[in-house]
């Protein structure tokens, strides 16, 4: 009976874990269930994501970022994002960027069947930025989609 109790916490752990993509998590996104982008995209944004973060970043940010920002959004069945975690590689502080505000309240996508979970990189390089959607599969890993 112990040793059943411990193969289900460590399977728990592991459920709860691999919902999160990246180490800097946020809560209160629905995590019930959800697909994660494998081989194609599977939702397209309704918003422009350079513009939405653009016309929230204060405009110290915007001139000053540069490097990587790969998040992980779960877009739900209304077509609404909720950050769900992130990774950040720029020389901006996560804290500066209030990127979870940004996502929630301004991301927008056209309405899926089902929930799905999203993964967007962002490089920015001072006047240039360019955005790739991440797949994630047992075959691939990582990998860009090209749809």
């Amino acid at each position: 009976m112990r040793k059943m109790l411990s193969i289900f916490a460590l399977l728990f752990t592991i459920q709860t874990y691999c919902q999160n993509i990246f180490d800097e998590k946020y809560n209160g996104c629905d995590t019930e269930y959800f697909k994660t982008e494998s081989d194609t995209t599977s939702v397209e944004m309704a918003s422009d994501f350079v513009k939405t973060l653009s016309s929230n970043f204060d405009d110290e940010t915007v001139k000053k970022i540069r490097g990587i920002l790969s998040l992980q959004i779960i877009v739900g069945t209304d077509g609404k994002s909720c950050l769900l975690s992130l990774d950040n590689e720029t020389n901006i502080e996560t804290s500066k960027l209030a990127i979870k505000s940004i996502i929630d309240k301004n991301l927008l996508w056209e309405k899926p069947k089902e929930k799905v979970s999203v993964v967007v990189a962002t490089k920015f390089y001072g006047n240039a930025v360019e955005v790739k959607r991440l797949g994630i599969s047992k075959e691939k890993g990582f990998h860009e989609l090209t749809n």
